[in-house]
């Protein structure tokens, strides 16, 4: 070593030892920060967690479950990365009130992968970090035994895509206990907390993340909706988290699923896919495989059910339920058949070849919910159409489902709102065309009831608030209005069809149909939580009409009666917030706007 090396080794040295203090310092003065959170989160004094955490989602979050005073564990955290003046940071913690699927879905609020950064030497919560924003679940392969009145074994082979360099982070119930977890073949790093499960992922494509678990489900009669395991019928919901995925609307845990389950061959099984199953000793053995990437399961079993299958075309309709089941299965398959002729006439094919109706026995009557392939049923079924007091067609709405499977920002609005359109459809071919104002005059009271109005809109009606159901199904009905009924058909026909249902393929499609750019109507009416309000002012030759709210893009129809008796109709195209519609046939008497009912608007 020469003598200039020398002279400057004790400076390296020096230098070396205080980026390493320097380090450890930051990285000790960032546990502190992250302590304090987890201390925060888990008292009741709102001032001091804002002050603590100064990210406004997290701070209305904390504030809704203080208030009501549910009881909150922090859980485990892990810093995952950090730099001079950046860190990421694994934050989980745990609202329990009730049932764990319920617990791990509202406590997504709060765990998360979150930014901080180093401020005068303080580090702050800055940003959330999406956890599906850069990977993907490309497949599912799951080993599922079924314990009725106790709980589920689960060993899960995922296909992972991983292209951020945060690593790999999925929801998972949070009552899962994980016996096993390997990436690729080898033993990894990972950290299990609040429901969030984060993997210590390279990035690289179709790799192998195999996770071996087991959760006890609970027994509460009381609590039943998400998961309930009885000793004589029982279920789990996708909404229990009881495998892993990202959640209800990411486009990147749309994934094939293979599906193995064993459990007494006392019981029946249904897995809300198409299956096949045997018994072998003492167990009933059911495969299945998903038609269509799909994001999550639901399973029910029960030791009294009798299995009914029909044929409808190339649809196998099962019934899943006890004998004293009603509707009756006849009834039940005369009006699935004609539910299917009628949308197979409008909008082609489904996307699967498989219907079933399943019974749950927890959860009262009616017609619960919808899980991939079948629609659950309480106890009893309820009506399955009506023209009063308010027309629905509540079975036809769960059919209707089977069209769609969109991903993405305003997913609710294909799903909910395409399937509440659809039944303004099925009511027409019941009771005739007269009935659909009648329905979407409904939809109009749900939506002013439902508090909807500046509150939700339906591009990031994640959650599925209610608002897509009655919005929704009106911006198609407008849309029917705009185009027709049989565009709008083709539409939805090429849309189902394309493999891609986002709402940017869709608004892709309808301007190609329509022959002009419907992107700037959709998207007023998308992303906006209003509907139109018009303050319409009348003078002898002309109307006023100012949107006094948000801007929406629309054509409204004005039907005027002059003093000289005539009758005119005139149409205004609404562009701007403030429009006049001049009159040159004579003086104005009197106006309705939107005589037919073609809009959903409110007039102030």
């Amino acid at each position: 070593m020469n003598l200039n090396a020398l002279l400057l080794l004790p400076i390296f040295l020096t230098l070396t030892s205080h980026c390493f203090a320097q380090h450890k310092t930051e990285n000790k003065s960032l546990e502190q920060r992250i302590a304090q959170i987890d201390s925060a989160f888990q008292k009741d004094n709102i001032e001091n967690f804002n002050h603590i955490v100064p990210l406004q989602s997290l701070q209305e979050f904390y504030a809704s479950v203080a208030t009501k005073e549910f009881r909150r564990v922090a859980g485990k955290s892990k810093i995952i990365r950090i730099n001079k003046d950046s860190a990421f940071v694994l934050l989980s913690g745990l609202v329990l009130y009730g049932n764990s699927g319920d617990e791990t879905n509202y406590s997504g609020n709060y765990t998360g992968i979150y930014k901080f950064e180093l401020v005068a030497s303080d580090w702050k919560l800055k940003t959330p970090i999406n956890v599906d924003r850069s990977n993907q679940i490309k497949k599912h392969g799951l080993k599922v035994d079924i314990l009725p009145g106790k709980g589920i074994k689960v060993s899960d082979t995922l296909t992972l895509d991983v292209h951020d360099f945060l690593g790999f982070a999925t929801k998972l119930n949070h009552r899962a206990r994980l016996t096993a977890l390997s990436l690729n073949g080898s033993k990894i790093d990972f950290t299990f907390g609040g429901g969030l499960l984060w993997v210590n992922a390279k990035r690289k494509n179709n790799q192998k993340l195999i996770i071996d678990y087991t959760i006890e489900v609970e027994k509460d009669e009381k609590d039943a909706n998400s998961g309930y395991f009885g000793d004589t019928f029982g279920h789990l919901r996708n909404q229990y988290f009881w495998h892993p995925f990202f959640s209800f609307s990411s486009p990147n845990d749309r994934a094939d699923f293979s599906l193995h389950c064993s459990i007494p061959k006392a019981y029946y099984l249904s897995t809300g896919l198409p299956q096949k199953e045997s018994v072998a000793g003492d167990s009933r053995i059911i495969v299945a495989k998903s038609e269509l990437p799909t994001f999550g399961l639901s399973f029910y079993y029960d030791k009294e059910w009798e299995v009914n299958t029909f044929k409808k075309d190339q649809i196998d309709f099962v019934l899943y339920a006890t004998k004293d089941f009603l509707p009756a299965k006849e009834v039940l398959y005369s009006e699935f058949a004609k539910n299917y002729d009628t949308l197979q006439k409008h909008f082609g094919k489904p996307l699967s070849n498989y219907f079933g109706i399943v019974q749950d026995r927890s959860n009262g009557n009616g017609w619960l919910n919808r899980s991939n392939n079948i629609v659950v049923a309480g106890e009893k079924g309820s009506t399955l159409i009506f023209d009063k007091p308010n027309p629905r067609a509540t079975f036809g709405h769960e059919i209707a489902h089977g069209w769609t499977s969109p991903t993405g920002a305003a997913t609710n609005f294909l799903m909910e709102g395409w399937a509440t359109y659809a039944e303004s459809l099925l009511l027409a071919s019941v009771y005739g065309d007269t009935i659909i104002s009648r329905f979407f005059a409904s939809q109009k009271r749900n939506y002013i009831k439902g508090e909807f109005d500046g509150n939700s809109s339906l591009w990031d009606d994640y959650s599925n608030s209610g608002v897509s159901y009655s919005k929704g199904s009106w911006l198609f009905y407008m849309l029917e209005h705009q185009l027709g009924k049989k565009k709008l058909s083709t539409v939805m026909k090429n849309f189902i069809k394309s493999g891609d249902q986002s709402i940017r393929s869709f608004i892709h499609e309808i301007s190609r149909v329509a022959d002009k750019n419907m992107e700037p109507f959709l998207l007023s009416w998308l992303k906006s939580r209003e509907i139109p309000s018009l303050n319409i002012q009348q003078s002898p030759n002309q109307l006023n009409i100012r949107q006094e709210g948000a801007l929406f893009i629309f054509p409204i129809e004005i039907r005027l009666k002059l003093k000289d008796g005539t009758s005119l109709n005139k149409v205004l195209n609404m562009d701007s917030k403030e429009q006049t519609l001049k009159v040159t046939e004579g003086e104005i008497d009197s106006y309705i706007a939107d005589p037919d009912h073609k809009l959903l608007f409110i007039v102030k």
